[in-house]
């Protein structure tokens, strides 16, 4: 495309790609914290399902991306890719209106023909912002699995101790957290694999949040259900977000130790409130409204491509386990 080079990411390129990253989100948000060398290294490196990206340079300088954290995810009975689409950016100096194609559409489309297919990874989703969908939209096939729904309960005042007692802290996950996900996968119908290469990779080695990790363990010492949350802002402020919940839905009383064990967290955190979200067809949808959780909308459209048509939007929308641990947003 033009005096554009579009190409798979290549060892090299990450120092000019992140003075390209820090220019085009600095200008977004007047908040902004300029990403450093090992936080992209955590996730485009060192994340143990794989690198997904692709750039354009214009005179040996990085100056597009469209790129994605992938993740293991048992679907159908196998192991296939799920990759969330993160950091697409064009330098300002780029966006040409007189180009179309776009240099961002063109270096997508380079990226979707390398990483989805049927041999490939099946299904490419996010949450865009709403130029970026409407550009998704219209040239490359992105598709609204629904309007996204956010969890609520104010955290109010007191302890949970009697409940909470038993849960632990984790620091590191171990070989119990792939058993844990294996009592759990047949509720989840498609999931991405919960286990310590995963878990610890996202939630204990993230080189800029600190996660609470509070699991419970029965007698035997096996785990029966785990809880991962951090203080963040979505939409509302102040918010202790639930960033992974893993219990079996048969094991209740793990949910409500591991619970109460949460509010005490956003508690000690002095959050406002605890949110979560969850698939609206998953029984702990209901739970956690039934335990005063309230649904309240978001600006944020979940939207997906699949490249596996059994496993469509359609599908997915009533089978994809997803949370925020499955997502950059928190």
């Amino acid at each position: 495309m033009g005096d554009y080079e579009i190409r798979a990411l290549r060892p090299g390129d990450e120092h000019s790609l992140l003075a390209t990253f820090n220019l085009v989100f600095g200008a977004r948000d007047p908040n902004f914290r300029p990403r450093s060398l090992d936080e992209w290294r955590w996730a485009f490196e060192r994340n143990p399902a794989g690198q997904r990206a692709f750039v354009a340079l214009h005179g040996g300088e990085v100056v597009a991306q469209y790129a994605a954290i992938p993740a293991q995810v048992w679907i159908g009975g196998e192991r296939r890719i799920f990759a969330q689409i993160v950091d697409s950016m064009v330098h300002p100096s780029f966006r040409s209106r007189r180009e179309r194609p776009s240099l961002f559409v063109e270096t997508a489309r380079a990226f979707f023909a390398a990483f989805g297919g049927l041999d490939k990874d099946w299904v490419h989703y996010g949450w865009p912002i709403a130029s970026v969908q409407r550009l998704g939209e219209h040239y490359l096939e992105y598709d609204t699995l629904r309007t996204q729904l956010v969890l609520v309960r104010e955290v109010g005042d007191g302890k949970n101790f009697a409940l909470a007692q038993d849960c632990v802290e984790i620091q590191r996950f171990d070989e119990q957290a792939q058993w844990l996900w294996d009592r759990c996968a047949d509720g989840l119908r498609a999931s991405a694999i919960r286990d310590s290469g995963h878990l610890n990779w996202r939630f204990v080695e993230h080189p800029r949040h600190d996660y609470s990790r509070h699991g419970l363990r029965d007698s035997a010492g096996t785990l029966r259900g785990i809880c991962i949350a951090r203080r963040a802002n979505f939409v509302q402020r102040d918010l202790w977000c639930i960033a992974d919940w893993l219990v079996p839905f048969e094991e209740l009383a793990v949910g409500e130790a591991l619970l109460a064990r949460t509010m005490d967290s956003a508690r000690e955190a002095q959050a406002r409130a605890v949110a979560v979200i969850l698939p609206e067809w998953s029984p702990w949808h209901r739970w956690f409204q039934e335990r005063g959780f309230l649904a309240q909308p978001t600006p944020y459209r979940t939207v997906a491509r699949p490249f596996q048509p059994r496993f469509d939007v359609t599908w997915l929308r009533s089978n994809w386990w997803y949370q925020w641990g499955d997502s950059d947003l928190v």
